[in-house]
């Protein structure tokens, strides 16, 4: 899923429509005999506006968001990716420096045994942190995945614990900048991250590598 992601956006041009963009994105995904369950697109216009876009015939313009929720074998793998052209403004760069730090926190404490609503905590607290404690209200933080996209979404009340070879994707998110990647949890407690592509660009954070816009 992530291949075809990386290749979808190293394709993509400003001047294609979202609907241009998902649907070669579909096609990526289903070259790859993986089942597009969602693709989401935001371009410039509608990525201050909406976190969980879906496509429309506006053009992408100078920046653009994707999410996939791509389906094989009756598994799900979820990732959300960046696209820019042109040098990406320093606001934007500095929003999506929050999200990948909030995220951080949740990641550290996705050990077995922890319960899903003690990282909901931990991502609340890490907007409040970064400055924006509403944000959690936003859009869901999401949870555990394997079967559906999301099998169990983290709240508040989610009392559910993780363990050891359970999938969970996280999505934080501020207006304009996401983050989001399927990882599973070894026997260790280390964090395997089923969708990373190494020719996507990336930082470190945390020991973690997480990916940033995709600037052309």
């Amino acid at each position: 899923a992530s291949e075809a992601m990386t290749e979808v956006l190293k394709a993509a041009r400003p001047t294609w429509t979202e609907y241009q963009l998902a649907g070669a994105g579909a096609e990526a995904l289903w070259a790859r005999g993986l089942h597009p369950a969602l693709t989401l697109v935001a371009g410039e216009r509608r990525l201050p506006l909406y976190r969980h876009a879906t496509p429309t015939q506006d053009a992408i313009g100078r920046r653009a968001m994707v999410v996939f929720c791509a389906r094989g074998y009756g598994l799900y793998a979820n990732l959300t990716r960046f696209v820019t052209f042109g040098t990406i403004p320093d606001e934007d760069a500095k929003l999506h420096r929050h999200v990948r730090e909030i995220e951080a926190q949740a990641l550290n404490i996705c050990q077995p045994g922890v319960s899903l609503d003690a990282v909901y905590c931990a991502l609340a607290q890490a907007y409040e942190q970064h400055g924006f404690p509403h944000a959690i209200r936003e859009h869901h933080q999401g949870g555990t995945t394997g079967y559906l996209a999301r099998e169990i979404i983290a709240n508040p009340t989610t009392t559910e614990s993780l363990a050891a070879n359970v999938a969970v994707a996280w999505n934080p998110s501020l207006p304009g900048a996401k983050l989001e990647d399927t990882f599973v949890i070894l026997n260790n407690g280390a964090l395997e991250n089923l969708t990373f592509d190494a020719s996507f660009p990336s930082v470190e954070v945390k020991g973690r590598l997480r990916p940033v816009p995709l600037s052309k």
